[in-house]
This record gives structure tokens, sequence and C-alpha cells, in this order.
């Protein structure tokens, strides 16, 4: 077999490699281990590498006392170094051995022994763990003619058949791994070696279904990686062309009076490119598998955009009922993940009743936390709170404690497991936004879920915002520099930061923005992730090295989490040219 390349592969799967031959070596000694005749590995200096159980009761473990009469040795080679040389010995007590133990023998054995003839292919004997093979007897082994073809699943029949054909016509040996089908109706994997001799079949099977799921689980993760590299790839290639698309099309709305005809269509414009940006924002989630930041959101248009979506979810005998609240709610929250917030508390309340519900009223508006708001751990102040309530049976205080729990939903109930855990996973990125989830349910009074979520003011109110100056409070326009190997972004940012009268640099690499500030004083490194070169951590890195002080604030259309330093701001493409001016006075406050 030709060695692969492994220089690519990551350290999970490497392990997951590792763990693989362990289980083929594990399953290859436990037969070793389990023989009467005593057998020994040694190394080349003769020091007790391995031993048996038979060997162990008869000589012990010392090197001293391995045996030298009646010794056969084979020579092997290490399996983890390959000029390492290595010698079994097997201690020849075949005439301690009485005939009549063969059967016990075999019985001790993790596998089976039978025997055939090679013209009927009718079973004459067989022997070792019979019935933990495959659930049936001996005597169901011996007893069906057929059973020889019936045991092998039919998908892999065909093609074990004629390779054991193939050796019964030809004499020699032959191996083959094969799905059987147990008495129970399970798939059990099995690896047979057999031997044609003299009008007969001698045949060993063991059970290597461990080994297959093994398998099975490296090259799925190796697949899922693929995916997650690839859907990140797309997303990345994805969210630059958007962000140069919403961000002019932003710049059109703004230039165009409310009467201009053109103002439609330039709306209709940024509408799609906002949906498609939903599109891709799915594949970043799935990609950078964890939540993705948060950003204005009005919560009232998200709930009425996802009337079909929470229906859905409630199920089709549940009535659905939203108490619109006409004054803007806005919060810190992302769209995409605040749907699948709401979903998941929906069909997760289904647990909360042990009969169906009837009706579900969903309603948003604003509260006001004091210090201390039971069941919540939340901090004081405003948030957008968004009431989901159900006319179920209800909980108890102790069922109700546990909703959360995704250990509730093992009821061997896929469905529930799937809402079990996107409750809980829901809980989570509500908290990554800095909101919570409270959970109320009564015996008889049904369920409630409230979900907070930090508010924020509408854009036409008064808001404190720093300045555009530095700090130092000279006066002077704070001074940023943006580093963007797409042109169009890197235009639009230096375009709108300008407007702000703030003095940006740019660069379109990191190599050119390390040049670029020798003798600048730079309050802001506005920097994407991926750059072709030194990317935007290492850039950032070096550049607070000169200068401690200089502040950071990391935009990409894909990242994963172990590409921005922890704690570090980040703007995730494509955002708003409005969200944008925030996270650059928030970064330089």
């Amino acid at each position: 077999m030709e060695r692969a390349d492994i220089g690519h592969w990551s350290a999970k799967d490497v392990a997951r490699l590792l763990a693989l031959l362990e289980a083929q070596l594990r399953y290859y000694r436990e037969i070793a281990a389990a023989l009467p005749i005593p057998l020994a590995v040694v190394s080349k200096d003769r020091s007790v590498v391995w031993t048996n159980r038979a060997f162990r009761k008869r000589f012990g473990t010392r090197a001293e006392n391995l045996p030298v009469r009646g010794v056969t040795e084979i020579p092997l080679r290490a399996w983890h170094d390959e000029d390492e040389t290595e010698t079994l010995l097997l201690l020849d007590e075949s005439r301690q051995v009485p005939a009549a133990s063969a059967g016990n023998i075999l019985s001790e054995l993790p596998a089976m022994v039978w025997q055939a003839d090679a013209a009927s292919l009718e079973f004459r004997s067989v022997e070792g763990r019979v019935e933990e093979m495959l659930g049936y007897p001996a005597s169901h082994w011996l007893g069906q003619r057929n059973f020889f073809e019936e045991r092998i699943h039919a998908e892999d029949r065909a093609a074990t058949m004629a390779l054991y054909r193939g050796v019964i016509d030809g004499g020699g040996e032959g191996s083959a791994e094969y799905r059987a089908t147990s008495a129970a109706g399970q798939t059990v994997w099995c690896r047979e070696t057999i031997r044609a001799s003299g009008g007969s079949i001698t045949g060993v099977i063991t059970n290597i279904t461990a080994r297959k799921q093994l398998e099975r689980q490296l090259l799925s993760a190796g697949r899922f990686e693929a995916l997650y590299g690839f859907a990140g790839r797309l997303a990345h290639d994805l969210n630059n062309p958007l962000m140069i698309v919403t961000g002019y099309a932003e710049e059109l709305m703004q230039a165009l009076k409310p009467s201009d005809p053109l103002r439609q269509e330039a709306g209709e414009i940024l509408g799609a490119a906002r949906r498609i940006a939903g599109i891709a924002a799915q594949l970043t989630d799935f990609a950078r598998r964890q939540g993705r930041p948060a950003s204005r959101v009005n919560i009232g248009d998200v709930i009425l955009n996802l009337r079909s979506k929470i229906t859905a979810a409630a199920g089709a005998r549940v009535a659905v009922e939203l108490t619109e609240n006409r004054t803007p709610v806005l919060a810190m929250a992302d769209p995409v993940q605040l749907g699948d917030v709401l979903t998941a508390v929906i069909a997760g309340a289904r647990k909360s009743t042990p009969r169906e519900r009837t009706r579900i009223t969903i309603g948003w508006d604003l509260e006001t936390v004091a210090e201390r708001l039971s069941p919540t751990a939340l901090a004081a102040g405003k948030y957008a709170r968004i009431t989901v309530r159900d006319d179920g049976h209800g909980l108890d205080a102790e069922q109700a404690a546990g909703i959360f729990d995704p250990e509730l939903s093992k009821t061997g109930d896929p469905a529930s497991a799937a809402a079990a855990l996107a409750l809980a996973r829901a809980y989570s990125v509500v908290h990554e936004w800095g909101g919570d989830i409270a959970f109320s349910s009564e015996p008889g009074q049904g369920s409630t879920f409230a979900i907070y979520l930090p508010y924020v003011e509408p854009e036409g109110a008064p808001v404190v915002r720093p300045a555009a100056s530095k700090e130092a409070g000279r006066g002077e326009p704070a001074t940023i520099l943006v580093v963007e190997d797409e042109t169009g972004i890197r235009d639009l940012i230096r375009k709108i930061l300008q407007r702000e009268r703030y003095r940006v640099l740019e660069a379109g690499t990191a190599e050119e923005a390390l040049t670029l500030a020798q003798g600048q004083s730079i309050d802001l490194l506005i920097t994407d992730v991926m750059l072709p070169g030194i990317h935007g951590p290492e850039l950032a890195r070096r550049m607070q090295q000169a200068a401690p002080r200089i502040k950071t604030l990391f935009i990409s259309g894909y990242t994963g989490e172990e590409q921005v330093p922890a704690g570090a701001r980040f703007l995730a493409k494509p955002f708003t040219l409005g969200v944008l001016l925030e996270k650059v006075r928030e970064s330089l406050a």
C-alpha cells in the first residue's frame, strides 16, 4: 500500500488515524492474549516487550525467566519503527494441551471458526463464539442449506461470493471484509479469512464493526473539514462583492431625494443585496461554527419577516398570534441567528407540555432591568424583550429548571434531541450578544419564554458619541490606516471615513501598510483578516510593537475563531456603513 501524504493533515486527523491503528492492534492483541499457548515479544536485547496471559501465568514478565528450550522464534518488524526488529517467542506446549480442550480454546477467542463443504457450501462445523457473532445458534448455521450466502448482506453478497468461489476453484487462501445481517436485523461488519483444501473450506470470522466505525469517523471528519473550508472560501469570495454592492447602494439611497423615481430601484437593489447577504451569512455561520457578531436590528421587522418560519416551527395545529408593537424596538443581534433562536424556542417549547398546545402568542417591547431580575442574570439597563407564550399544560419547578438542558432529550426521539440541542444553542448565542433567555411555567398555566437583547436607540434619536478627533484633545482628526486587498471595498471605506472628517491612509497589503506607517501617528488600524502574504493579525501585532497605543478593528467576509486574537474588535462583511462608523467610534473611544 502506498504511503499517504499526511503533510496537510491536522492534529485531529492524525489523532483519529492513530486511534484507528490502535483499535486494529488491540483487536489482534485480544486474539493473541486469549490463546492458551504462551507467547512473548522481545526486542533485540531480549528484553520483554509484550506477553500474553498464558505466558505470564507460567513465566512472569522478567527477561531472565524467558525459556531457552522448546521455543519457536519468529522475526517481526515493529510497526512504529521500520528499522527495528522484534522477535515473537512461541513456546511449543502442544503435547501438554489435550485434544479434548480444543473447543475450550476456541471459545476463549474473540472469533468464530467454521468448516464447510467446498461443493455445496454447507457448514459442517462451527466453533467459538458462534451465537455472539450474529445472534444465531450453531444449529442455525448447520441446519440452513443456503446460510453460507444468506448471512452476507445483500449489497456485499455478489462481490464476496465471487472472491470465495475464486479461492475454492484455485485453492489457497483469501480474505474479505463484508457486512452481515444479524438475527435481530442489525448490520455487523465481519472480517473473514478462508482456506480451501481437499474439498473443504475452513474459515475464521471476527467482528470488526468497531473498527469500521472508526474508519467512517475518520472519513466523515475529512469530508466535513473539506466542506467547512469550501463554505468559508465561498462566503469570503461572496461577501467582498456584496460589501461593494451594499455600500454603494446605501450611498445611492442617501444621495437620491425621496421623490426621485430612481430611489425605489435603488431600494430594490439594496433589498436584494441584503437577501443575498443573508444566504452568505448562513454559509459563514456553517464555516465559522460560532455565533455571528451582533448588529443593530429592528425586532419587529425580523419577527414579521419570519412569520411563515415561526408558524412551521409551532406546528400545523397551533395558532400563532403576533402582538405587533408600532414603536420600533431596536436591539443588538444578528437577524439570521435571531430567527434561529426564535424557531428553536418555539420548537423546543413543545417539551414543556405533555399535551398539544393550541395557541402561541409572540410580542416584543422594552423592559428596564433593575440590578436583580429573577430568573435572568442580566446587568441593569434597558433591553428589548421578545415574549413567547403558549397555552400548554406547563411544567413544575424542577422540570422548568432544566428546560435548557439537552440531557432531557435523551428519550430516543431524534426530533426531540435536535430541538433540545437547538434550544441550548439558542441560549448560548443570546448570551454571546449580551442578553439572556428566561423561562417560567406552572402546571395548568402554560409556559413563557422571554428573550432579552441589549437595546439600542433609534438612529434618529440623540446619541452621545465620541467626536471624530483624538482623545488627547488636540483637535486633530484621528488617523486611520485601512488595509484591504479588495480595491472596491477599500475605496468605499475611505470615502465614508473621509466624509466623517477622519484622516485616512490606505494599503492593499500588510507589507505596504508597514512601509506606509513609518513616521506616521496612527490611531486606528482597520485591516482585513485574510490578506495576501502577511495576514491581518500578524500585521496588527507588528504595528502594536512599534506603537502600543494603536487600536485595531478586524474585518472579514469569513474567519475562523482561531485567526482573530481573543477579545479583538471584529466586524463581519457585508456590514452597513452605519455599523462601520459605530465600530470606528467605539474603537477610538
